[in-house]
């Protein structure tokens, strides 16, 4: 069981902070405070990737990015950015992809959300030959790799956003692991966990790590951070993945998902996804500066 600590900034759309020398005492905090790893998401902001390889390198811990779009990068030039990250990294680098929602593939990017599991499988058929063997050679029906890459250093661990069955079971079959967002314990111990166990296991491999990142705010004030959760999350919650996993859970909006309260609330609260088999919580500090910073030091107690 292990407590991570994601740069996420919600009241920027979920971005991370604008500045590099923010993010790299982040990261050095997170080092120094003994979390399990730190994260960044990956939106509309700075390239994430590139963030942790220019201000991470120095640092010895596990760093992630959750989570890559896979319709905006052909699997080469993923695997090409995930190694040489990578080797920046010595090797820390845990490389989170997903699908992205139907909004953004087909409106803004101007590609077809037509069968988005059958497309994730194939791209993460070709990624994972490239990064683990250095050449694919596949024409699948959406996907199509055939050459090598000549990057030396080792691959990274791949894990996969995952809330419908399609995808879960996918990454049970072959992603180092599962990683979600707005999912509560109950789902996660009814339907995640048990999911990816079962695939895995049909696929003759352990059972995957399940990653579950969420906003948390440690404060007094219990009314009015779950009341700017939900409007910093109003945006979030429309797309219809986040939807299914808030009815799943039997909340009505997303400042309901998000961990808020005091310290021993928080922790308990935190228990439950442990007990409901979470391996890694990602949590993402939200709140009023005061409340981040009471935050940070909450979650290092846990981990001290």
């Amino acid at each position: 069981m292990e407590l991570s600590i994601c740069g996420m900034d919600l009241s920027k759309n979920g971005g991370c902070p604008d500045s590099l020398d923010a993010i790299r005492a982040h990261v050095q905090r997170a080092h120094s405070q003994g979390f399990s790893g730190y994260w960044l998401p990956q939106v509309n902001s700075m390239d994430s990737l590139t963030i942790l390889a220019a201000v991470g390198s120095g640092v010895d811990m596990p760093v992630g990015v959750a989570v890559v779009p896979v319709y905006t990068r052909h699997p080469v030039v993923m695997a090409q950015q995930a190694l040489t990250v990578n080797k920046a990294l010595n090797g820390n680098l845990t490389l989170g992809v997903g699908a992205s929602h139907r909004a953004f593939v087909e409106r803004i990017w101007g590609q077809s959300f037509d069968r988005p599991a059958e497309y994730m499988a194939e791209y993460l058929e070709i990624l994972l030959l490239l990064l683990n063997e250095r050449r694919a050679y596949m024409r699948g029906k959406r996907v199509v790799m055939r050459g090598e890459l000549d990057i030396e250093g080792p691959a990274c661990r791949v894990v996969l956003a995952a809330h419908g069955p399609r995808m879960v079971e996918l990454a049970g079959r072959v992603a180092a692991g599962a990683i979600t967002w707005m999912t509560g314990p109950k789902t996660i111990r009814d339907f995640t966990v048990p999911t990816i166990r079962e695939a895995a296991e049909a696929a003759g491999r352990s059972a995957p790590d399940v990653f579950v990142s969420l906003p948390v705010c440690v404060t007094d004030d219990i009314e009015g951070a779950r009341l700017r959760a939900t409007e910093l999350l109003a945006k979030s919650e429309q797309a219809p993945a986040h939807k299914k996993m808030l009815d799943r859970e039997g909340l009505s909006n997303a400042g309901e998902i998000c961990v808020i309260g005091r310290e021993d609330q928080v922790s308990e609260k935190l228990a439950e996804f442990f007990a409901a088999g979470a391996a890694n919580i990602v949590v993402v500090p939200t709140g009023t500066e005061d409340e981040i910073e009471r935050t940070w030091e909450a979650m290092a107690a846990l981990v001290g």
